[in-house]
């Protein structure tokens, strides 16, 4: 029987060596590399600088094949080399096939060796010496051997078209503002406990810089607000139960951003290149929906969302951040085939329309107009989609359970198709025990599921479908990306090229969610920010505000101090110099 491999001219098993510093790019020391065939080369540092091209073609006849292709990729960028139009990463392979299920005891390739049978010597070869390169490669081309008869090829050389686009995003990084990171190093322990001051101010809810849970309750009993809590008793004060309280309560958000900014951020985690950019490995495919999880504290997109005020534009360039607009509510009417769902996407705002419904915002509202209200309502109409239950929602939106009830039955008797569809989500997981995205990213069911994961696994999945192939088809179309997030790219350009750059990204982003969405194409946001301007993010404001007044406060007896001895001490220190003129 013929195999989808047999198309290849020749396969090349890589394996490359290098080394990696935080925020700086991928520095290649060696490269080993054979076919099939038994024809091998290697070439190590430093010559390998001088090296033009790659000891093996890049063509669309020749297949690369590796473990772990962000190194070697990220080696070719580096180089200056051709990146290879087809490259199967055996280790995303290895993940697809076991994700969601019952974890083996031996990570990494030799976990995977072990997984078909094959035996283990060289899978844990790590160093750059010839034996070890080439006791890793014989390990990688076993483990080929055992996996290409069913390999999703297919699937797979799109996802490794995604690794390349990949190696590039992280070789650009965030222009960042590189003078504010050091400021904030140098003084960050009191700037951080002046910020808690300035926060606190509204809320006495710290006590010696920590939270005081039952000082909290009492700000809650007084402004009569009704916080969900653990079944033992106890308020919940999980991220996700923060998070959805202060979208009900935009008077929590401060509150909300000063806990994230206390036990997540720190600068001194914040990895920067000596070019001042911030780069940090996107980790792609490491969330079970396959979407990217990069390091959280060394991003400057990790965090709390003043820290985006810390990401700014070289000069003479610009960024624009573009997002696919209700991304997940466009894929649930689309894979449902929903009808009035797709007209609800195409008509405006559904986020806001559901709003009015509630009586939560008056007609006519904008994103613009009621950018609070919109936000709370897109949570709720997303938890409503992975079905929340009336409590939970009464508790979202600040309604008695009642009325939220009769919202939740609005919400199926409207979308009815889509209800049908997320019920057959459901029983097909149990049934068969996996689901898989459009392009075949696939997770396990095995064990105690929960079904509200089974009925969100559809939108994560295809929506990190979306991002990567949105992400190809703009870096291949030479427009430089600097970061992804969740639901959007990050692209940077000269400011005369900006426009243009963001009219043909918006342009590509539409053609991915079409291609995706069997032609559905969904729609997109740009937020612009030109140099000398930083990014802003609103719901960062009251933090972002706190550590200005902090950082002048701190720096200000330095200054006087400076300007203090300059000033007393100007003429000796003139009459010393002169003295040593002559």
């Amino acid at each position: 029987m013929k195999s989808p491999l047999d198309g290849f001219s020749s396969i090349w098993i890589v394996i490359v060596t290098v080394e990696t510093k935080p925020g700086e790019q991928t520095k290649p020391i060696s490269f080993l590399a054979a076919d099939l065939d038994g024809h091998s080369t290697k070439i190590g540092s430093p010559k390998l600088f001088g090296v033009r091209f790659p000891p093996y073609p890049t063509g669309p006849q020749a297949l690369v094949v590796t473990w772990g292709a962000s190194d070697a990729l990220g080696a070719h960028f580096a180089l200056g080399w051709r990146l290879p139009e087809r490259i199967v990463d055996l280790m995303i392979e290895f993940q697809t096939l076991t994700n969601g299920g019952l974890r083996h005891t031996v990570g990494g390739l030799a976990g995977a060796l072990l997984w078909f049978g094959c035996p283990t010597s060289g899978a844990f070869a790590t160093g750059s010496q010839p034996h070890q390169m080439r006791s890793r490669l014989e390990a990688v081309t076993r483990l080929f051997l055992a996996m290409q008869s069913t390999l999703p090829l297919g699937h797979a050389l799109l996802r490794g078209r995604y690794l390349t686009a990949v190696a590039q995003i992280e070789a650009v990084g965030l222009p960042a503002d590189q003078l504010a990171i050091e400021r904030l190093h140098q003084n960050w322990g009191s700037i951080r406990r002046r910020v808690t001051e300035i926060i606190d101010r509204d809320f006495s809810v710290y006590r010696n810089g920590r939270f005081d849970v039952a000082a909290f309750e009492v700000w809650l009993r007084g402004r009569s607000l009704v916080w969900p809590r653990l079944p033992a008793g106890p308020l919940d004060l999980s991220d996700e139960a923060v998070r959805e309280m202060a979208r009900a309560h935009p008077e929590i958000r401060p509150l909300k951003e000063l806990r994230t900014t206390l036990t997540l951020f720190d600068p001194r985690a914040v990895t920067l290149g000596r070019d001042g950019r911030n780069r940090t490995p996107l980790r792609p495919f490491s969330s079970s929906t396959g979407r990217n999880q990069p390091s959280v504290k060394a991003s400057l997109l990790g965090t709390a969302a003043w820290v985006r005020h810390l990401i700014k534009p070289d000069p003479g360039t610009g960024l624009a951040v573009i997002d696919w607009r209700n991304q997940e509510f466009g894929i649930a009417a689309a894979l449902s085939e929903d009808a009035v769902m797709m007209a609800a996407y195409r008509s405006g705002d559904p986020y806001l329309a559901l709003a009015e419904a509630a009586g939560s915002a008056p007609a006519g509202a904008t994103k613009a107009s009621h950018p609070l209200v919109r936000e709370r309502f897109k949570a709720t109409a997303l938890g409503l989609q992975y079905g929340m239950g009336a409590q939970r929602l009464a508790l979202q939106i600040g309604c008695q359970v009642a009325d939220a009830q009769e919202l939740i039955t609005v919400h199926r008797t409207k979308f009815a198709a889509f209800w049908r569809w997320s019920d057959g989500v459901e029983t097909h997981a149990l049934l068969h025990r996996e689901l898989r995205s459009v392009f075949g990213w696939r997770i396990g069911v095995e064990g105690t599921v929960n079904t509200r994961s089974l009925r969100n696994f559809p939108m994560q999945a295809n929506g990190a479908e979306m991002l990567r192939l949105a992400s190809c088809l703009i870096t291949e179309a030479d427009i430089k990306v600097c970061a992804v997030l969740h639901d959007a790219l990050v692209i940077e350009a000269p400011l005369a090229n900006l426009d243009a750059a963001v009219a043909d990204a918006q342009s590509l982003m539409a053609k991915a969610s079409a291609d995706v969405l069997d032609g559905f194409a969904l729609e997109t946001d740009v937020t612009l920010i030109r140099a000398p301007d930083r990014w802003v993010d609103p719901r960062g404001h009251a933090v972002w505000s706190a550590i200005e007044t902090a950082l002048l406060e701190t720096e200000a007896p330095a200054r006087q101090r400076n300007a203090t001895c300059s000033a007393t001490n100007s003429r000796p220190i003139l009459l010393s110099v002169l003295k040593e003129v002559d």
